[in-house]
Parts: C-alpha cells; sequence; structure tokens
C-alpha cells in the first residue's frame, strides 16, 4: 500500500472531500467545498506572508514566489512569458490536473483551480493583482499572470518555508473537515467518515493517522 504524501496524494484527499460533498448535499456541498478551498488558500497565503515579513521582505510578488511552501516531486514543465513588469506563467504538467481526471473528477479540477493560487495570493496580500487566463482542465496550458512581478528587489527562495506533503495533507483534511462539520454539523460526519473510508482504502490506514494528527496544528501561524 502506497503511504507516501505528494503532490497526488494532496490532489486525491481534495477529490473525495468534493466526491462526496456533492454526492450529500448537491450545488450546496459543492458551495461548501468552495468555500473550504478558500479558506485552505488564504491561510496558507496567510503563512507565507508571516515569514516573509519576519525576514524582513515586501509583500510583493518576489517574496510570494520566494515563499511557496511546496516543492515538486513530479515532473514540471513550464515557460514563461508576458510583457514587462508582469510574470506569466504556462505550465503544461500538473499532478492536480492527472489526478482529478484519474478519479473521473475533473470538474472538480476546474472549481478547485479556479480558486487555490489566487486565493494564496489573497491570503498574502489582497492589494497583489492576479490573474488565471485558462488551466488544464480544457486548454492546452495553466495560463497565469502574476501583475508587476518583477518590480521590487530580488528575494532568495526560501528553503525553510518548505513544508512536507503530509502536513499540506494534513492542512487540506483539518480545514475541509472543520468547515464541513460547521456548515452541517448534524449530518456533515457522514462526509468525513466516507472520506476516511476512500482515503484509508487508497493510501492505508498508517497515512489516514499520518494526516489526522494534524488535526491538532494551528495553520493559521508559522510557530
Amino acid at each position: 500500500m502506497n503511504t507516501k504524501f505528494n503532490e497526488k496524494t494532496h490532489a486525491a484527499l481534495i477529490g473525495l472531500f468534493y466526491k462526496h460533498l456533492k454526492a450529500a448535499y448537491g450545488c450546496a456541498g459543492v458551495s461548501c467545498f468552495v468555500k473550504c478551498s478558500q479558506k485552505m488558500a488564504e491561510q496558507r497565503g496567510a503563512r507565507m506572508a508571516l515569514r516573509a515579513l519576519r525576514d524582513g521582505h515586501q509583500l510583493n510578488f518576489k517574496s510570494y514566489i520566494a515563499y511557496g511552501e511546496w516543492a515538486s516531486t513530479f515532473p514540471r514543465r513550464s515557460e514563461e512569458v508576458g510583457v514587462y513588469p508582469d510574470k506569466e506563467t504556462r505550465s503544461f504538467l500538473c499532478a492536480w490536473r492527472d489526478t482529478f481526471e484519474e478519479m473521473g473528477l475533473v470538474e472538480c479540477g476546474k472549481i478547485y483551480c479556479k480558486e487555490i493560487d489566487r486565493g494564496i495570493v489573497r491570503g498574502f496580500n489582497p492589494d497583489l493583482t492576479f490573474e488565471l487566463k485558462s488551466y488544464l482542465h480544457d486548454s492546452p496550458c495553466c495560463d497565469m499572470v502574476f501583475k508587476d512581478a518583477a518590480l521590487g528587489e530580488d528575494v532568495p527562495q526560501n528553503s525553510q518555508a518548505k513544508m512536507p506533503w503530509e502536513y499540506h495533507c494534513g492542512h487540506v483534511y483539518k480545514t475541509y473537515r472543520e468547515n464541513v462539520l460547521a456548515i452541517y454539523p448534524e449530518e456533515g460526519q457522514k462526509v468525513v467518515d466516507k472520506v476516511d473510508e476512500d482515503f484509508i482504502q487508497a493510501f492505508g490506514e498508517e497515512a489516514m493517522n499520518t494526516v489526522r494528527s494534524y488535526l491538532s496544528t494551528d495553520f493559521n501561524t508559522i510557530g
């Protein structure tokens, strides 16, 4: 049984919450999923901002890129385009896109990918301007524009800001679970239980216990 945490484990957990929320509550469940995704994204962006501020950097796109919390474990292929001072990135490979497609949840991918990056930017600094022009779910590439990203002093990549994938999976689980139970206090536990069952079937009991161990983590701060 594969218990390794990576981008696809992260995507699978997100997909399971979408699958069971929609099955239980239809359009209302999808709205709940959107709110969960926004909350998680904003929390991650806020943590990035806290680290950047702690180190004396401005909250611009150069520090945003330098303080990103995750590092790729799967191959990526991208190119930089756009006109100064903007930064436009086109990505042609994505583990999240592949996972959502494998799960038969392309619709989930479209909803999640619409929210995640702009939510992280919003949590980091709501005054920054980010545009998602297309995503891989129905286009040749994921095309993202970071306005004025070339402006400001260079900020070196901060390796200490990178968090392990089990942390990110724990963040998904806690944030989605808390919001599901807040919105559906009586019936929401049934959704969580189904997510747990499917996750254990795919990744094993040990992986589930690791994810649950993050329920006591405060994802609003960097400690």
